[in-house]
């Protein structure tokens, strides 16, 4: 599998990215200390992460490529 065909297997277009990996984590971890046990807001903090590193995974794929 290349990193193309991983990022459209985890990519969930309904949720947003953030520029890079770590504000993902820093957008993730945020919501778990705010919201707790939503289970809601802790779906789309992990789709947030998830899509960020698509994005991180297609970007690896055009530099080597």
């Amino acid at each position: 599998m290349t990193n193309t065909e991983l990022a459209q297997a985890i990519r969930h277009k309904l949720f947003a990215e953030r520029e890079t990996l770590k504000d993902a984590y820093e957008y993730a971890f945020s919501v778990f200390r705010t919201l707790g046990r939503n289970e809601m807001a802790a779906t789309t903090a992990f789709m947030v992460v998830m899509n960020t590193l698509a994005n991180e995974l297609e970007k690896l794929e055009k530099s080597n490529g």
